[in-house]
């Protein structure tokens, strides 16, 4: 465990410091421009296969596979090892238990046997699942075992066991928001068909592959919305056929040296058996699932880049010949009907002729191409020219000689594979090719990988230490980005692959893990290229390479050129404010200096049991007298703006009471002009929850209307003492979170509520809430006329409001959800907007309250129609949302007619709407975000809008080290993500103004005390020392970048397993 933290550490300093290996020029995020190539559904995965992973090799009924019995055989692979036990993926892939004490086994590769312990259930290591959840994939690619499902074929019984394995392992990626992405067979089958029939010599098979594929889409089908029939098809025709070096090893000479087999004949047999059986499984998930279930279905080939060597005419149709021979003899059948004709034109009779019924069954098709992409070689023409013998030379393989060198140079950097090369061209090319050869069928990278020897000597630290393999990833990425941006229709990426594991004939002496294992203890450890890919996926590489990019300096960085070029993509216009976030009672501390009286917050975090932790605000992280310092942490970061609330209690101790508190006015003076002074704007919330005691004491506060003269005074001091500098002013802070928590669940002060709501002394959760939300939208709309009749001319700022924004997706597609979905919108949101901006309270809400719903008077309407200068949305999470009225929900948010008759939960059919995080209420959907201004701008006539609050809270770990908590990459993400889904609101039309960070510093969260950040800078709570984490710096980047012309960084366009 020590290790591991200490080796996670390095890899943060390493890649902050690591130097940059290509030149860098600017294109946009998807956060930032239209022109990015990778949308919000880009799948970023990591692949496996059964045989490779899963190990359990007779466990719960799985049969022998083809692979179980060659691995066997001595001398067929490198080591003598066998997958048997692989990774112990099938084990291994949620939890495994800490062994403690007490029992003899054996080691993983080894029958020797080890004294370990049993297991204690209440000691359990993170495995599978989550490594995959640190990196931030989306999806998953992984092969069925056949065998394990059908143990015999159609000769013997449907395996239940491996029915249940598959079940829990896809049910548990889909809990951790992770597609699962399925592969029928990646090589491995029941070595019964093989012994039965011959497996894919016999037509045979092609009825076996149905009835599997039939079993497979049957059973998880309702899950698994992307099938691929095979994995490298053409691998296994050439090498299981040809050369022989795979199952079942025939061949004949000069191919191999096999005991049986035909090297000229059987692969093209072979090859059409698995392209009907193809046809077979597609055709029975079109006619029986495929509109059901919803899902898509292709296949995956293994594809090389074939250069010619030479410009002459011949050579270059030596090129198109070695892909007609490898990649088209597959992809041509399936998608065109037909074969290639330079097949035809070479093979003539040796190749296999199409029925007519097999015609039909190919018109099937498929939905999309899987690409497995790793080197590139060069061709030399054969028919014309004289070549020395070596792969392609043949007529059988179409007298394309293949060669890693040209003139004794190689095509690219070799490796210590001795069949890759690092040729990024390749990449761009094939999938070019491919787009234009197929029309632009959907295409998945279904692998693409950097693989290096093992070597036995060497230290996990070195091994973990995989800049080349970060590197080539970096380079690939770049090269598909690309062809993208070229038109090519390519839908994710998945890297191989997630473990070292068994590689096939070189067992496991090559490492292509992106986490090291030790074979003797099967222990995991992130490398360097797991770190990288983790802020890599999901988004432009999730954050566009990061944590590369960080510590670049400018001239390094971008290409001017470039961003100019790029200018006009930018949603975000010269004036877009970028700030971060605050609020005076979590923030300031400092809870009776120079005259401030109390406010509600101050009193009620000091009854015991209110707060989580027993903590309070009295300190807070004393922005009241660190304030310049915190300034500079802004100024560091490049924001414009920096949004604060004032302290009614501050400002006035006891309301229209008192007295004005000058102290208080010295502040928030000093503080606007210190930010000014820095070029940062200030924008300003009257009230974010706190007010003074005295009005809650005298008159009950929001529940009285003597409160919104009180407010109006307030706000009539804040704009005469500091609107001369202050530009945009917010009213409330989420008053409907104000009203729902203070006076309907009772969470928040004055904790009023009844049952079944909460358990409080007093109150009326059914009525209060309308009455508390119907006084705050008059005190808003009230200081609004003040705004507008005394200062706003004058002055010449903006005034709006800010309401907490959740979206509400509906949970089926039903009407009924649908409308449920909206009433949710109503009795949330729109209840303060509607009136403001419309006069009147959503329809929804007065259908179903009746006269429970305050109603305004003529003057209130006339007041009113101040309306507001834009709408600030805090908007963080979202849920679905089930129709209560026609449909009947269990308990649960939403559910009762005060709440709108509409069940709030955060799963569907046990699988979450966004990842889960930390915090019960946030769960990751950037496409909420998208959603939520979108809805704004249609339902309020794109009123402006600001994000002014969105972040990201992760729970405090006493336990954690400062580093750890620096390295905040889900921050990083969902805030790249989030920006993302804001800037493609924007280009649809959406007048958004800016962005605010939730927040500058960890604070004091509410009822959560300090048991929650969210800060970009890390507080220590015992000293108030602040520390950026990555996400500040993160932040800091792409600002800058937005400043530059609104783009951010990435590398420059520089110039398979066979």
């Amino acid at each position: 465990m020590e290790l591991s933290l200490v080796w996670h550490a390095f890899l943060v300093i390493q890649i902050f410091f690591s130097v940059p290996i290509a030149s860098w020029d600017a294109i946009s995020l998807e956060i930032s421009t239209d022109s990015s190539p990778f949308p919000s559904n880009f799948l970023f995965g990591t692949a496996s296969s059964s045989y490779q992973f899963e190990g359990a090799f007779l466990s719960d009924g799985k049969g022998l596979s083809n692979w179980d019995v060659f691995t066997h055989k001595p001398g067929n692979i490198l080591d003598g090892s066998n997958g048997d036990i692989a990774v112990d993926h099938y084990h291994r892939y949620l939890v495994f238990p800490e062994i403690v004490y007490g029992k003899v086994i054996s080691t993983p590769r080894n029958s020797e046997p080890k004294l370990i312990s049993f297991v204690r259930n209440d000691m359990r290591k993170q495995e599978d699942l989550d490594l995959m959840d640190d990196i931030g994939v989306n999806s998953y690619r992984f092969s069925i075992s056949w065998a394990r499902i059908l143990p015999r074929g159609r000769f013997g019984n449907v395996n239940g066991a491996g029915i249940d394995h598959y079940n829990n392992f896809i049910n548990a990626l889909l809990r951790k928001g992770i597609q699962p992405f399925v592969t029928l067979t990646h090589y491995d089958i029941p070595q019964e068909l093989e012994e039965r029939y011959r497996a894919w010599l016999s037509s045979k098979v092609q009825e076996d592959f149905k009835y599997y594929a039939d079993i497979c889409f049957s059973f998880f089908g309702d899950r698994v919305k992307y099938w691929a029939t095979f994995n490298e098809p053409n691998v296994v025709a050439i090498r299981g056929y040809r050369s022989g070096i795979y199952p079942p090893s025939h061949c004949s000479s000069p191919f191999g040296n096999c005991s049986g087999g035909d090297s000229e004949k059987e692969p093209f047999i072979v090859a059409h058996n698995m392209i009907l059986s193809h046809a077979a499984a597609v055709s029975i998930y079109r006619t029986q699932y495929q509109k059901k279930q919803g899902g898509r279905i292709g296949i995956v080939m293994s594809t090389v880049w074939y250069e010619p060597i030479s410009n002459s005419f011949e050579d270059k149709l030596a090129a198109g010949r070695a892909q007609s021979f490898y990649m088209n003899w597959f992809l041509d059948p399936i998608v065109l009907g037909k074969y290639p004709i330079e097949m035809h034109e070479v093979l003539q009779s040796d190749l296999p002729t199409f029925s007519e019924h097999d015609l039909e069954l190919l018109k099937s098709g498929l939905d999309f191409i899987g690409i497995n992409h790793y080197t590139s070689f060069y061709i030399k023409n054969c028919i014309f020219s004289v070549c020395e013998p070596g792969p392609g030379a043949t007529k059988t393989e179409g007298f394309a000689l293949r060669t890693p060198k040209k003139n004794g140079v190689f095509i690219g950097d070799s490796t210590e594979v001795e069949w890759l090369f690092v040729y990024p061209r390749g990449m761009e090319k094939t999938v070019t090719y491919i787009k234009e050869r197929y029309n632009n069928i959907p295409m998945f990278i279904t692998e693409n990988g950097f693989g290096e020897k093992d070597n036995p000597i060497s230290t996990v630290e070195n091994s973990v230490h995989d800049v080349k393999r970060k590197d080539y990833m970096n380079s690939y990425l770049d090269a598909l980005a690309m062809a993208m941006r070229k038109g090519a229709d390519v839908r994710g990426y998945f890297a191989w692959s997630l473990l070292d594991n068994f590689e096939w004939i070189d067992g496991y002496t090559v490492r292509f893990g992106l986490h090291h294992v030790d074979y003797a203890t099967l222990e995991r450890t992130p490398r360097l290229s797991a770190a990288w890919q983790g802020v890599s996926a999901m988004g432009i590489l999730k954050v566009l390479f990061l944590l590369e990019i960080l510590l670049l300096p400018p001239s390094l960085s971008c290409d001017p050129k470039a961003l100019k070029k790029s200018l006009d993509h930018s949603p975000f216009p010269s004036n877009f404010l970028f700030g971060t976030a605050s609020s005076s009672y979590q923030f300031e501390g400092a809870y009776l200096s120079d005259g401030k009286g109390l406010s509600n917050w101050d009193a009620y975090s000091h009854k015991p049991g209110n707060i989580i932790d027993g903590s309070n605000g009295d300190v807070a992280v004393d922005h009241y007298h660190r304030y310049l310092e915190d300034i500079d942490l802004m100024v560091n970061l490049g924001v414009n703006s920096y949004r604060f609330s004032i302290s009614w209690a501050r400002i006035l101790p006891k309301g229209t009471f008192g007295d004005v508190n000058l102290g208080g006015i010295d502040f928030y003076n000093n503080l606007i002009d210190a930010l000014l002074r820095k070029g940062i704007q200030p924008f300003v919330t009257l009230n974010h929850f706190d007010c003074p005691q005295e009005l809650e004491d005298k008159f009950g506060g929001w529940l009285s209307p003597t409160i919104q003269e009180e407010f109006a005074y307030f706000a009539d001091i804040c704009f005469k003492f500091f609107g001369d500098r202050v530009k945009y002013w917010a009213t409330f802070n989420e008053p409907n979170i104000q009203a729902v928590k203070g006076y309907r669940t009772g969470e928040f002060p004055p904790s009023r509520c009844s049952s079944p709501f909460g358990n409080c002394t007093r109150g009326d959760s059914e009525t209060e809430p309308f009455v508390a939300a119907h006084n705050i939208i008059l005190a808003h709309a009230a200081s609004v006329q003040v705004y507008r009749t005394k200062y706003q001319k004058e002055q010449g700022g903006t005034i709006g409001i800010v309401l907490h924004a959740c979206w509400f997706e509906p949970i089926s597609n039903s009407k009924l959800d649908k409308l449920a979905a909206e009433r949710a919108q109503s009795f949330f949101f729109n209840w303060f907007l509607d009136p403001i901006i419309f006069g009147k309270y959503p329809a929804e809400m007065d259908d179903i309250l009746g006269p429970i719903l305050p109603e305004f008077s003529s003057n209130d309407k006339e007041i009113l129609k101040s309306g507001l200068d834009f709408i600030g949305i805090n908007q963080y999470t979202t849920f679905y949302v089930q129709d209560c009225i026609s449909s009947i929900c269990e308990p649960g948010p939403g559910v009762t007619k005060t709440e709108g008759f509409s069940r709030q939960c955060s799963e569907k059919d046990g699988v979450h709407i966004g990842e889960p995080t930390d915090l019960e209420w946030l769960n990751v959907y950037p496409q909420g975000m998208k959603k939520m201004v979108s809805y704004v701008k249609d339902r309020y006539n794109n009123t402006p809008m600001f994000i002014s609050e969105n972040g990201y809270g992760e729970k405090n770990n006493p336990n954690f080290t400062l580093e750890e908590f620096l390295h905040d990459v889900k921050r990083v993400d969902y805030m790249a993500r989030y920006l993302d889904a804001l800037s493609k609101a924007a280009r649809k039309g959406a007048d958004v103004r800016g962005y605010f960070a939730w927040s500058l510093l960890d604070n004091f969260e509410w009822t959560f005390g300090y048991t929650i950040r969210f800060g970009l800078h890390h507080v220590d709570y015992a000293t108030l020392k602040r520390t950026p984490k990555l996400s500040a710096s993160w932040y800091k980047q792409f600002i800058a970048k937005q400043k530059d012309l609104t783009l951010m960084p990435r590398p420059n366009r520089q110039q398979f397993q066979y």
